[in-house]
């Protein structure tokens, strides 16, 4: 069991280590920028001699443009070795919001809802006898809300 929980928690150290270094990296990127674009500024990461920004919208990415020489100058300037010379923005598509749809709730007509009682009443089953009556109740309780 030890040698199981020495070898997780190294694979959670390096996790660590690599959070630590895509926020370093992520920080850097936004330092040069101004207030209203840093939140903006989601992801860095690199593809051969590319500085790879990513953006949370595309509406940013024309303001970033401006920002991109000051951006690439901080990381050849900290990472000399990668030898960057170009940058790419990438658009991460954000999780749509999910709206709910309400359901109306029907009430049963006042005929259909006598019909239940009756059917209640004459059914020997005492469980299906309840249902039918506590649904023929929905018939005279008052709408909330408009919902019919």
């Amino acid at each position: 069991m030890k040698p199981l929980l020495k070898q997780a928690s190294g694979a959670l150290n390096n996790l660590l280590q690599d959070a630590q270094l895509f926020q370093a990296l992520l920080d850097a990127g936004q330092d040069g920028l101004p207030y209203d674009l840093k939140p903006h500024l989601i992801g860095v990461s690199f593809d051969q001699q590319t500085l790879i920004l990513q953006l949370d919208e595309s509406i940013w990415a024309t303001q970033l443009r401006f920002y991109e020489p000051q951006i690439l100058g901080t990381f050849q300037e900290h990472f000399p070795h990668l030898e960057l010379n170009r940058v790419k923005v990438n658009i991460l598509p954000q999780p749509k919001e999910v709206r709910k749809v309400r359901e109306v709730t029907s009430y049963p007509s006042t005929e259909d809802a006598q019909e239940m009682t009756n059917m209640g009443n004459s059914i020997q089953s005492k469980g299906l006898s309840n249902a039918l009556k506590s649904l023929s109740l929905r018939a005279q309780k008052t709408p909330k809300r408009g919902f019919n």
